[in-house]
């Protein structure tokens, strides 16, 4: 028994399909490589914010799944979270809003539940800037709903 010889050629529309094909393919790999090529306009290493919430019982937990807390600038909450406690690290001022969008008639007040500094007086007394450091509290109450932020590097 013979076997049918096989094409060495495909036909013209399975070779204008297979380029349409490659093309697209193409721009798909070029803009997933251009989109990772950009850097962010202004990072530091190491920054971050950092959002806790309590329990019942007085323990803290860091509510984790925040996007965007090491980058500056505005960011919403992915949903409005009661928060307890806020720490920031690496930036050189944050602010937390109860309203999306960070609009500034809704800067929550904070107050550093540490010692005092004669380095920062916003740990001395009641502010809407937090500056680096891991006790800051809401003056409002024990939790207070956050829906942004807003972090900056350079004052």
């Amino acid at each position: 028994m013979r076997l049918a010889p096989f094409p060495t050629t495909p036909d013209q529309t399975a070779k204008r399909l297979m380029r349409f094909w490659n093309r697209i393919v193409a721009a798909l790999l070029l803009g997933w490589l251009s989109g990772c090529a950009q850097t962010p306009a202004q990072t530091v290493p190491g920054a971050h914010i950092r959002f806790y919430g309590i329990n019942s019982m007085g323990q803290l937990s860091e509510l984790s799944l925040v996007p965007g807390r090491e980058e500056p600038g505005c960011h919403n909450m992915p949903l409005d979270l009661k928060v307890h406690r806020v720490a920031q690290i690496g930036f050189s001022e944050c602010m937390v809003f109860a309203e999306n969008d960070c609009p500034d008639e809704a800067t929550l007040v904070m107050r550093w539940s540490g010692k005092h500094s004669r380095s920062d007086p916003n740990k001395n007394q009641p502010t809407t800037l937090i500056t680096p450091g891991s006790l800051w509290l809401f003056e409002a109450g024990r939790e207070v709903e956050v829906a942004s932020w807003r972090c900056q590097v350079d004052s």
